[in-house]
């Protein structure tokens, strides 16, 4: 995969947006929604001040997590300004984008003639954190950390990611897949490769001392992610 050149600064602004509670609440209503939707009914969905929603909608749209448009057909008045959440990776109802179809074809191959598939899909999830996802620093980060890092990043890429609260291991719930069509085929690849991303994550961070997991449809519709420091 091809980075663009500052790619690690845009994610770390991108990490700086979503620590916000109120941005996190905005961008899950937009995703939740079927159509674009004015600052004025988010506020009333999220019992926000409309000054307040609008700060936070540019703040978003500057990391390019949403997007803003102009309403049209509007038959009096002027037209309003409407919101979107942006989804790179998604592949719409009842369409198959080109990244889905590209990802069922190299899942059947890695599953057809590798005699390791799974590993090998982990190896390659690895190794595109390394290379790819911007420079981290810092060591022996905990876990809670690690996982805002990680939570950031899964909502970039379309997987709705909640964190869970747990006495025992830091939880990260997702609760959508991007390829989830692919993953259902192949899950011992995709999913391999998705284990493979938190792990190399967890190199980048020098969270080394922290133990993932990750469990394939732990219900019918979600996947868990799943930290503990050893």
């Amino acid at each position: 995969m091809a980075i663009r050149k500052g790619t690690g600064s845009a994610r770390a602004g991108t990490h700086a947006v979503l620590a916000s509670r109120r941005r996190v609440q905005l961008l899950d209503a937009l995703r939740a929604g079927a159509e674009s939707m004015a600052a004025s009914e988010l506020a009333d969905l999220c019992n926000l001040h409309v000054t307040t929603v609008r700060f936070h909608l540019n703040a978003l749209i500057e990391v390019g997590l949403i997007a803003k448009e102009t309403e049209h057909n509007v038959a009096r008045g002027r037209p309003r300004q409407l919101y979107r959440a942006q989804n790179p990776l998604g592949s719409g109802v009842g369409i198959t984008s080109g990244y889905e179809k590209l990802a069922h074809v190299l899942a059947a191959h890695f599953a057809r003639h590798s005699g390791d598939p799974e590993n090998l899909a982990e190896a390659a999830g690895r190794q595109w954190a390394l290379d790819d996802l911007g420079e981290t620093s810092g060591a022996g980060r905990s876990a809670e950390e690690t996982a805002l890092v990680l939570t950031t990043l899964f909502a970039e890429m379309g997987f709705d990611p909640e964190l869970e609260p747990s006495n025992v291991e830091t939880r990260i719930r997702l609760h959508a897949c991007p390829f989830e069509s692919v993953a259902r085929q192949n899950p011992g690849v995709v999913c391999s490769l998705h284990l493979g991303l938190i792990r190399g994550v967890l190199t980048r961070l020098g969270a080394r001392q922290i133990e993932s997991t990750l469990t394939p449809w732990d219900t019918a519709h979600t996947c868990l992610a799943q930290l503990e420091r050893q």
